[in-house]
């Protein structure tokens, strides 16, 4: 019994996530929980949306690596840097599977019964990101808009979102397209009130499991 008192929960590492971001924010970034990418085919639990765009997934004592292993790939085309947060159980696991340039934060139970987290490894340049995929966050509205306004492209009105983020592709280079992305993103009322940081003090956390809205407007407008 005392060995399951001790394990840590997603829970815990969600607000021990936050508690860790907490002094290292800096102004304006945002944290999005489980935040929809590809068209909602993978869905990353928290990213942070500021200078870049970066991506935490939590694994818990009670998770397993299966969702990670077929996930991992669409968060290498999406994100500059990738961190998992986990427990020392899974350390050994993840240092193996996952590329050297995720980083890993394993969280550790305090005297107080507390989590914190320790980096165990920074994360470095992921060097397999994608335009399209990066494009995808976008919804339908948003990338016709970026063509029009910031590059003087024509839209079509039939066009769908796939055609529009191969545009974009083809028409930008990464850090600007990721510069465009990330404001738009950041603008979101949807993706604001999802922000991780209103959740560090509250009495539960959204699960995993509940719907994201960006998914649902996304498959409407698909």
């Amino acid at each position: 019994m005392s060995f399951v008192r001790h394990r840590v929960t997603e829970q815990e590492l969600r607000q021990a996530l936050a508690t860790w971001f907490t002094p290292r924010l800096a102004a304006g970034d945002l944290l999005v929980e489980e935040m929809g990418i590809e068209n909602g085919t993978a869905r990353v639990d928290v990213a942070q949306l500021g200078s870049s765009l970066c991506g935490f997934e939590i694994k818990s004592d009670f998770d397993t690596l299966d969702r990670l292993a077929h996930q991992m790939h669409a968060y290498h085309r999406v994100f500059d840097e990738l961190t998992i947060v986990t427990t020392a159980a899974f350390v050994p696991q993840v240092s193996l599977l996952l590329a050297p340039w995720w980083g890993i934060l394993q969280a550790e139970r305090t005297d107080s019964g507390e989590v914190s987290l320790t980096q165990v490894r920074p994360p470095d340049f992921n060097p397999r990101q994608e335009l399209e995929s990066i494009a995808a966050l976008l919804w339908r509205d948003e990338a016709a808009v970026i063509l029009r306004d910031n590059l003087g492209a024509k839209v079509a009105s039939s066009a769908n979102r796939a055609k529009l983020y191969r545009q974009l592709a083809d028409l930008t280079e990464l850090a600007t397209l990721k510069k465009w992305v990330i404001e738009v993103l950041r603008s979101r009322t949807s993706l604001r009130e999802r922000d991780l940081l209103r959740f560090k003090s509250a009495h539960s956390i959204a699960a995993p499991s509940e719907r994201d809205d960006d998914l649902r407007r996304l498959a409407a407008m698909s």
